[in-house]
């Protein structure tokens, strides 16, 4: 197999990246003579070679793909390719007879459109253009999106900054915290969880510096002192909630509070920022009054509501050794939120999808369940179960 980048003479780096996937190499020649001309070509022989390419050479504009490879099939290289990289356009060229299958994958969303086999340069080449402008258009409106959602909520965190400004300070140290724990739990790049960081602090502007003090000491509070820290998230929720797009972010300080779910509950994304933001919030508390890293993972593990994959997360970012794990292996299905990965997560044809090291999130999950569908899935896997205070490890399963 053989990874090619084509340019046309002249070409810069400022071109759309479009990569097609055939296993026929005189396909991929033609194709890539045919869009050298506006774009800069990568090629892969098949599903997983696409992928790998993507890998390494990050987002295309569009991903142009035949329909019967071996191993995995254009329709399932292009619903990983949705997984993925959302905002990648998908384009299954193939020939006639697959024309209800191209249809069927069109209708459910995974594919952008159908280019028949061999297709003509003119409308090869138009239907590319609408596929990268399609691409650019996303892109555009993810990053207005998140300029001024971003923007927003910085100009209200200065108002934090300048009538409480060791709040501010402590907001700070909990957004910091926040982020380099969704990093270990691959969930960095998830602006929803970073700004609901910020916005979980808001509350602080109406509550005097006296009483967070005595908040952070773990002193005990007057009725009064009390109403007002209990009345903190629903000042971020009343400043936030006019905001357009900010449902998930609304839901997770919603969430800090105890407030309920919908009717239809929390996805993934809201259940993890809850996760990581409580527990940075209790880490950065009993960090403030004096305690360890050691002292603080374990005071937060005793507590029965405590989230112990990011407790792990934690303890992986501080260096602290968990007392204990339980080693077992399990089928995919069976993996659980706060299990870390003893080895990969693969699918049949070899392909990592998880790997190893991992602490298993509620999105991440939430990403296998995906996998699922598209690819068959290697069973079983070795797992951790973290220690839980308390609660006696059950013994090794083995392994296959």
């Amino acid at each position: 197999m053989r990874t090619e980048l084509y340019k046309s003479a002249g070409a810069d780096d400022k071109k759309p990246l479009v990569l097609v996937v055939d296993d026929e190499e005189t396909v991929l020649e033609t194709l890539a003579l045919q869009l050298g001309r506006e774009n800069r070509v990568l090629t892969a022989t098949d599903g997983e070679q696409a992928l790998q390419v993507l890998a390494e050479h990050g987002p295309a504009a569009a991903v142009v793909s035949d329909m019967r490879m071996p191993g995995m099939n254009g329709i399932e290289l292009l619903r990983r390719v949705q997984m993925e990289y959302p905002d990648t356009t998908r384009v299954l060229h193939t020939g006639y007879g697959d024309m209800a299958t191209a249809v069927a994958a069109i209708n459910s969303g995974g594919v952008y459109r159908y280019l028949p086999k061999p297709a003509e340069t003119d409308a090869l080449r138009a239907a590319i253009r609408e596929s990268v402008a399609k691409h650019n258009q996303a892109m555009a409106e993810r990053d207005l999106l998140d300029r001024t959602l971003r923007t927003g909520v910085q100009a209200l965190f200065g108002v934090l900054e300048l009538s409480n400004p060791p709040a501010y300070q402590r907001a700070g140290r909990i957004s910091t915290l926040v982020g380099e724990l969704c990093g270990v739990l691959q969930l960095a790049g998830l602006w929803e969880i970073e700004v609901a960081a910020m916005a979980s602090q808001l509350g602080a502007i109406t509550v005097p510096a006296s009483t967070l003090a005595k908040v952070e000491r773990g002193l005990p509070l007057s009725a009064d002192e009390q109403a007002s820290v209990d009345a903190m998230p629903r000042i971020a929720l009343r400043l936030l909630g006019d905001i357009p797009m900010m449902q998930d972010v609304l839901a997770i300080v919603s969430g800090l509070s105890g407030g309920p779910a919908g009717p239809e509950g929390r996805s993934a994304l809201v259940e993890d920022g809850i996760a990581v933001l409580r527990t940075a919030i209790a880490f950065e508390a009993l960090r403030f009054r004096g305690c360890t890293d050691v002292n603080a993972i374990t005071a937060i593990e005793e507590r029965d509501d405590h989230h112990p994959h990011v407790v792990a997360a934690l303890r992986r970012l501080k260096g602290v050794r968990a007392v204990e794990d339980t080693v077992r292996s399990v089928r995919v299905r069976e993996l659980e939120v706060g299990m870390r990965l003893i080895e990969d997560v693969v699918a049949t044809n070899g392909l990592v999808l998880i790997g190893k090291d991992t602490v298993l999130t509620e999105l991440m999950l939430d990403r296998l369940t995906n996998f699922a569908r598209a690819v068959e899935l290697v069973e079983e896997v070795l797992a951790a179960v973290p220690y839980r205070a308390g609660v006696k490890p059950t013994a090794y399963a083995g392994h296959r």
